[in-house]
């Protein structure tokens, strides 16, 4: 009867063992490296979308902050009389109105692909919770805005203010009943800027997360 050399198989079975072991390891560690390149991938573009909203909504405080005052010269134009080119800007301005569009295409994106799961808990919810409502009060603000320049101002301007043919009546203007209707326009304004520095604020805590999460 021919000897069975058991080290022999034990060898060589530690080496399959092994072998197996070393193969399932380097396949796992391919994968954890492919997911945390898919990860980093996902949130440097939710940065870089964010980034695009910061930029947007500074803009537009930049540029609703230089309307506001002018309204407000307007407004006291019956003390401060103001130059014709000055009350031509402002109408400009009020006849003008700008609005805020966010970035959120990798964050819709993430969703449909079904591998929102790759971030962790806590980073997803704050993701949901910021895109689901961190501009809500941007879009409510911006909504009562559009209804007093389409309901009071724009009506103003064409059958009051230009509806004769040598351009803007300056008297009009300045009335009284105009200075009402800007007035309340303005305050809108305020709070709209407001609303914009707010959704900045959000944003920027939103990014600093995701850069902890690099």
């Amino acid at each position: 009867m021919k000897k069975i050399n058991w080290l022999d198989h034990f060898v060589n079975l530690i080496v399959v063992i092994t072998g197996i072991s070393i193969a399932f390891m380097l396949n796992n560690w391919q994968e954890s490296k492919k997911v945390k390149r898919l990860q980093e991938v996902y949130i440097q573009s939710m940065i870089d979308d964010i980034d695009e909203d910061i930029a947007e909504l500074d803009s537009l405080v930049i540029e609703d902050s230089e309307s506001l005052e002018l309204f407000r010269r307007v407004l006291e134009a019956k003390i401060k009389p103001l130059p014709k080119d000055s009350l031509s800007l402002a109408i400009s301005k009020v006849a003008s109105m700008s609005s805020f569009n966010s970035r959120n295409i990798t964050y819709e994106s993430i969703k449909s692909s079904g591998k929102f799961e790759l971030l962790s808990l806590k980073l997803r919810i704050d993701i949901i919770e910021f895109y689901h409502s961190g501009y809500d009060q941007i879009e409510e603000i911006e909504e009562y805005y559009k209804m007093n320049f389409d309901n009071q101002i724009i009506p103003f301007l064409i059958n009051e203010a230009f509806a004769g043919s040598n351009g803007p009546d300056t008297s009009k203007i300045l009335s009284d009943k105009f200075r009402t209707v800007l007035g309340l326009h303005a305050n809108f304004l305020v709070q709209k800027i407001e609303a914009y520095k707010n959704g900045h604020r959000l944003a920027q805590k939103l990014k600093d997360e995701l850069e902890a999460n690099k």
